[in-house]
């Protein structure tokens, strides 16, 4: 190979290499967002449930409470009910 094309080489090597810097910075970016929107949603599921009030550490005694429910799947089912019902009531009551 003549040094031109192992400049030439190079420089493509580098491109891509930019590229996919690029492209990591640009997933990174979107994974935030997605992450701080789903923060956000969370947020507002606590107002909407009228817990807002409640102090952070109660927030957290409380969250820590049903994660340890998780494995009853008789009660997230119930919980998932509960959740839909308010759900559609709020959106009746908006219509």
């Amino acid at each position: 190979m003549t040094q031109t094309n192992l400049i030439e080489k190079r420089k493509k090597l580098e491109q891509r290499k930019n590229r996919l810097k690029q492209l990591e910075a640009s997933l990174n970016v979107q994974e935030r967002k997605k992450r701080t929107r789903r923060l956000i949603e969370l947020g507002g599921l606590i107002s909407k449930a009228k817990l807002d009030d409640w102090s952070s550490n109660a927030l957290l005694g409380g969250l820590l409470f049903l994660k340890e429910k998780e494995s009853d799947s008789q009660q997230i089912d119930m919980w998932i009910h509960k959740g839909g019902a308010a759900f559609s009531s709020e959106k009746s009551n908006k219509l």
